[in-house]
């Protein structure tokens, strides 16, 4: 037996002494005392007479949990085995799908990843027709469970036509097929209002998500109107108007300018009375995005900080995970396999205003990316390219991050290499904030344990 090379250990915590090991791969947490430490310590030098009963115990449940294997070949096939039912088995997934009813959009953010591609496109009923009849022959033939629709944009309620007639005929399909039907809604949250929200539940709406980018003073200096008006105040009163007819989740973007006014948010949204009604409260660092049309290659990073960058938002990422846990709100750790969609059989795919079809948000917009359309046949053809890529087989063996980040995200090795294929290495980010994100883990899961 030998210990699993997707270990990562967080010595002396909680308390002096004791330990937290992890596994990448299995996603297995576990608490140890200093005498199991050093018997894990010196494993391979052991015979099992050498263990007691108890020990063996230990043991059991250590290589039950992946912590433990037997040899570098179990590993190595339980490796190929984890990544081929990622890349091949979503059945345990929903199928979901994003809809763009519109480029449009009524603000002018100052980091909009759309800004290039921005433009009063909007999806008709011819299109909205052919969306329905792709959606319900690819979800027979993969024989889907679950769909789930996700509405985005531009903001999608400036075209509400086509979510309401998309979520009518899909609703009617899986009700009669016995498959779970739902959909949520992606918004900058200037246009809700009750009767909307009312007219939408009648068809499946579960959830509503809007940005938020910190204190009034902030967003409103990120997210304005087209013409320059503030949004935060509107934002906030809408909200207050729907929050008891369905799951609204606050999401917001930041960097170093606007992350210092998250706490003072936080305040706010409590002194409304909103904090623990949301659904859902989280912050994430902005993100690169490609550069125009003309030339998406021309990436300028500078303007989108990447938070997995050498100097990237580190400390800013963990300020915000810690204070939105000491204020009881739950939280996303960011150590769960994050695995990439352009490498997945049947994960999720986005279809824009024209029908054409992507299978990551990032690229929409730019048709080159595309997969092919909701009107042909060239969608798994397409797909299969990105399937063959296999970047983490060129990753350094020792690194115990593969099975979280598989070589990297597509996306970025496309900003950094100019093709999807080589690998986009983030191990010194990695390095840096998993110990401190296993902490986060800890805490989590021992909050939860006392709720429940």
């Amino acid at each position: 037996m030998k210990l699993s090379r997707f270990n990562l250990c967080v010595e002396n915590y909680p308390e002096q002494g004791e330990n937290l090991l992890f596994n990448t791969r299995t996603q297995a947490l576990i608490k140890i005392n200093p005498e199991l430490k050093g018997l894990l310590d010196s494993l391979e030098k052991l015979k099992v007479e050498d263990l007691g009963l108890i020990t063996r115990g230990h043991l059991a449940a250590l290589k039950e949990n992946g912590i433990i294997v037997e040899d570098e070949n179990e590993e190595e096939a339980k490796l190929k085995d984890f990544f081929r039912q990622l890349k091949y088995d979503s059945s345990f997934l929903p199928f979901e799908v994003t809809i763009l009813t519109t480029y449009a959009c009524n603000f002018r953010c100052v980091y909009c990843f759309e800004e290039s591609v921005k433009e009063d496109v909007f999806l008709d009923k011819e299109t909205s027709d052919l969306i329905i009849k792709w959606l319900i022959q690819r979800a027979e033939e993969k024989k889907f469970k679950r769909i789930f629709l996700v509405y985005y944009g531009g903001e999608p309620l400036l075209n509400i036509r086509p979510i309401y007639d998309i979520s009518w005929h899909i609703r009617e399909w899986a009700q009669k097929k016995g498959v779970e039907f739902g959909f949520g809604i992606i918004t900058n949250g200037s246009l809700i209002n009750p009767d909307l929200i009312d007219k939408f539940t009648t068809v499946g709406l579960k959830d509503i998500r809007i940005t938020i980018d910190g204190d009034r003073s902030e967003h409103n200096k990120k997210r304005p109107f087209c013409d320059g008006r503030p949004t935060f105040d509107l934002i906030i009163d809408n909200i207050k108007s729907i929050i008891d007819k369905v799951k609204v989740g606050v999401v917001g973007n930041f960097d170093r300018e606007n992350v210092a006014s998250i706490p003072g948010f936080l305040d706010y949204l409590e002194k409304e009375g909103l904090l623990y009604r949301l659904d859902r409260i989280d912050f994430a660092p902005l993100s690169p995005r490609l550069g125009p049309r003309s030339n998406p290659g021309a990436i300028e990073l500078a303007e989108c900080l990447s938070f997995v960058s050498k100097d990237g938002l580190f400390n800013e990422v963990l300020a915000v995970k810690r204070e939105l846990m000491r204020r009881g709100i739950k939280i996303r750790t960011g150590l769960a396999i994050n695995a990439c969609s352009l490498i997945m059989q049947d994960a999720a795919v986005t279809i824009d205003p024209e029908g054409l079809i992507y299978k990551c948000n990032s690229l929409v917009g730019y048709s080159e990316f595309s997969l092919g359309n909701v009107q042909s046949d060239e969608f798994e053809e397409k797909s299969r390219e990105f399937l063959n890529i296999d970047a983490w087989d060129k990753c350094p063996m020792d690194c115990p991050y593969i099975p979280m980040c598989q070589g990297g995200c597509r996306f970025y090795s496309y900003l950094e290499n100019n093709n999807f294929s080589d690998l986009s290495c983030k191990r010194e980010y990695f390095d840096r904030i998993t110990p401190e994100l296993i902490k986060l883990e800890y805490h989590k899961l021992l909050s939860e344990k006392s709720s429940s």
